[in-house]
């Protein structure tokens, strides 16, 4: 089985993707049950990860309040699923930061019965996009040259991403989903913006204490520092995976 590679939607996975791809990685992608087309409130996501068992799985997480954010504006300009205010879909169990965070902890809570596992952030993956590469790529089965990593981190940086979609190769290569939702709205891009700590742009204060007591309330921030302590990007610097393995 090849790897999988496990986020919410939102989460920095198309970029990964096409990075992979450019290098012959192959992996398979799932938000596990977590689509905002399924529009399942978050008490209805489902903790047993027993289907896992057997395949190798990295699991990529992002900041939630900017994964929420993002999420409004998928939700709103490319599905078309709500014309709701961001405030009432950061808070709607379907969409919002609470499903973001049961999500993620799901996942954590589960690590130690899915092996081999891993956990790459957006985050970091931000910080050193070529290592990122050679890391999962090494989980895929598939060993890069340092150089070529960077050749393909420099080439698919988000600016040129986001012109990729915008020319209609990444629809070419994947389908038509991954065209913007309408050319003249900058923010129905898939490959929208790209900004660590970006929702600070888009959400009031009440809208942030709001993620902050999410935050505070699921001890998101500790067990997310714990969990890429055990299984994080250094812990991914590991031999490709043997084929008869995969």
């Amino acid at each position: 089985m090849p790897l999988q590679i496990i986020s919410f939607p939102k989460s920095g996975r198309t970029w990964l993707r096409v990075m992979l791809d450019d290098v012959g990685a192959k992996a398979g992608f799932t938000h596990d049950g977590s689509d905002h087309q399924l529009r399942h409130p978050f008490a209805a996501l489902a903790a047993d990860k027993s289907r896992y068992k057997g395949a190798s799985v990295l699991l990529l997480v992002r900041d939630p309040r900017d994964t929420a954010v993002s999420g409004y504006f998928q939700v709103t300009r490319r599905l078309k699923l709500s014309d709701a205010p961001i405030s009432d879909i950061l808070r709607d169990e379907r969409h919002g930061i609470k499903k973001i965070c049961h999500f993620n902890l799901q996942w954590f809570a589960a690590a130690r019965r899915v092996k081999p596992f891993a956990i790459l952030s957006y985050e970091q993956m931000h910080k050193a996009p070529a290592a990122a590469l050679c890391a999962v790529a090494a989980l895929a089965g598939v060993t890069i040259d340092e150089k070529i990593a960077g050749l393909v981190a420099s080439n698919r940086a988000f600016a040129r991403l986001r012109a990729a979609e915008a020319s209609g190769e990444l629809a070419h290569r994947y389908g038509p989903y991954l065209l913007p939702g309408d050319r003249n709205d900058s923010e129905s891009f898939k490959v929208r913006r790209g900004v660590i700590g970006g929702y600070a742009d888009y959400l009031s204060e009440p809208d942030r204490s709001y993620c902050d007591s999410v935050l505070v309330e699921t001890g998101y921030w500790s067990h997310c520092e714990q969990a890429l302590s055990m299984w994080g990007l250094e812990q991914l610097r590991s031999p490709p995976i043997a084929q008869e393995h995969r």
